[in-house]
């Protein structure tokens, strides 16, 4: 009617105008008429795109809200970081995780700590059968990436290649090492000498080319060569792994948590420290975290105790959320969010003070987290004692029960850990049933070596860890030996050796001395 109104106030007295008009707009729709169809066109996709999203937003909350409750409902982990796994298995014998298996065992999956780099079944089951004589490639650790394959693939290919397109030529022992560079350039423009068949196979004969060897084996006189067998895996660098380990036994003298550490503190008690760490670690197993988070917390309770001599009663539980919010993100590949550490303390604190006192902990600390840890020692020293699942399990318990009391808080973390298998390995190998046997058999020159501790010095600490673990079923603060009750640590505080007469024995010798 609107297009009709114009037209009649244009033209009032031609009447057959008007009657075209309104004729033309009876049978064909005008282009207005067009236009207001396709708005309402417009209108309508609109509409069912802002459905559309609203639905994806909606399945996007409803897949975070699953994965967080994927994550929470994940199991614990275990750790076998330290043992040598078999080639081409896969860590505590499971496969890559099904997809109705859930988003966190996907990530799980993804995980550098459980999975291992291997191929397909499919695949291996394909692939033709090669002599024996030919370069089979050997399958990666679970320690190995991509980069460390092509590396060793280069490496292979450069060590195959003759020398300068001649392979019968006799190599040259090197003398002191290393040679100038001066002799090499003239060496390298000498001509080629083709050496006849008879001479290459007296030369063959008599000069002996000397094997790669590992450090360990050089320095060792005796003592079994643990890295002999991980030549292969560049990871695990095997000729560098003693040089490591001596680094790491300075940098933990050079950063000690000295005895009564707590001397000087205001309001702050070892009683108050022992329930903070055993909250800490209840907290650590709601989310699933590594071992090295709890102890790495740990570590940088005490540090920043041990400096900042004014600190609050009311501010320790935000020291300790704090240490455990900087772990996780020095140690976990997927850490929690710092709203998950407000949620967890009640809301006592607020994300901004726990950030405040993140600045505060990194400078009395001066922004160093590199103090090793006990775990860190004990897979050397459990892959030197060639021990058990059941062995390492068990020292990690010990460790943990360590941590929470005050007066081993001062022991490196070496002889934590040494001391931890040097009990477990006590209660696991000998006679628990006898009443006595707490000997030096058990701490092989092997153990010894890697350790660098003699049992003479580990006795005094294997008797106060013994003393927590026998304790521990009666004790105020449960939740490392309620923890380790659980079938995924081999439910190690309900063994019967932790309570026999060789326990007893042990402890009691510490009482009378």
């Amino acid at each position: 009617m609107v297009g009709t109104t114009l037209k009649m106030r244009g033209d009032e007295n031609a009447s057959e105008n008007f009657n075209q008009v309104q004729l033309k707009k009876l049978t064909v729709p005008s282009q207005e008429v067009t236009t207001k169809r396709a708005a309402l066109g417009d209108l309508q996709n609109r509409g069912l795109n802002r459905a559309i999203a609203a639905k994806d937003a909606a399945q996007k909350d409803a897949k975070d809200l699953k994965l967080t409750n994927a994550l929470r409902n994940a199991k614990a982990r275990v750790d076998t970081h330290w043992k040598k796994q078999p080639l081409g298995t896969v860590t505590n014998g499971a496969a890559l995780p099904k997809a109705e298996a859930g988003v966190a065992a996907f990530l799980r999956s993804n995980s550098m700590r459980n999975v291992i780099a291997t191929k397909p079944a499919v695949e291996i089951a394909n692939k033709p059968k090669t002599n024996s004589s030919e370069n089979v490639e050997p399958t990666l650790k679970r320690e190995d990436s991509n980069l460390s394959k092509k590396s060793l693939t280069k490496l292979r290919a450069a060590l195959a290649k003759p020398t300068m397109g001649v392979s019968g030529l006799r190599r040259e022992p090197v003398v002191a090492g290393v040679r100038k560079e001066a002799e090499v350039k003239k060496e390298a423009t000498r001509p080629l000498i083709k050496v006849p068949s008879s001479a290459s196979a007296t030369a063959a004969s008599t000069v002996s080319v000397p094997t790669s060897m590992s450090l360990s084996s050089k320095r060792l006189a005796g003592v079994e060569d643990i890295d002999a067998n991980d030549k292969e895996n560049l990871v695990l660098v095997s000729e560098y792994v003693n040089d490591i380990y001596d680094y790491l036994y300075q940098v933990e003298q050079q950063q000690p948590i000295h005895k009564d550490h707590l001397a000087g503190q205001k309001e702050v008690s070892h009683k108050m420290r022992a329930v903070l760490i055993d909250w800490i670690n209840e907290v650590h197993l709601q989310f699933h975290l590594a071992a090295e988070t709890f102890q790495l917390a740990v570590a940088i309770i005490d540090r920043y105790l041990q400096v900042v001599k004014d600190t609050k009663r009311t501010y320790l539980q935000l020291v300790g959320v704090t240490a455990l919010f900087i772990a996780t993100k020095y140690e976990e590949l997927f850490p929690p969010a710092i709203g998950d550490f407000v949620f967890i303390t009640d809301d006592t604190y607020t994300a901004r003070q726990i950030r405040q006192m993140e600045l505060q902990i990194f400078k009395a600390i001066d922004c160093n987290l590199s103090r090793p840890l006990p775990i860190h020692f004990l897979r050397r020293y459990s892959k030197a004692a060639g021990a058990e699942d059941e062995h390492h399990a068990m020292s990690k318990y010990f460790i943990e029960l360590a941590t929470v009391d005050y007066e081993l808080a001062s022991y490196r973390p070496s002889e934590v850990a040494a001391a931890s298998l040097f009990l477990s390995l006590h209660l696991l190998n000998g006679n628990y049933r006898a009443a006595t046997g707490f000997n030096d058999k058990h701490w092989t020159p092997t153990l010894a070596h890697y350790s660098s501790y003699s049992p003479t010095h580990l006795r005094p600490i294997t008797r106060l860890i013994a003393k927590l673990a026998r304790d521990a079923p009666q004790a105020k603060l449960k939740a490392i030996y309620n923890k380790y009750q659980g079938s995924k640590f081999q439910k190690i505080a309900l063994r019967t050796e932790l309570s026999g007469p060789l326990m007893d024995s042990i402890i009691g010798q510490s009482q009378r001395k």
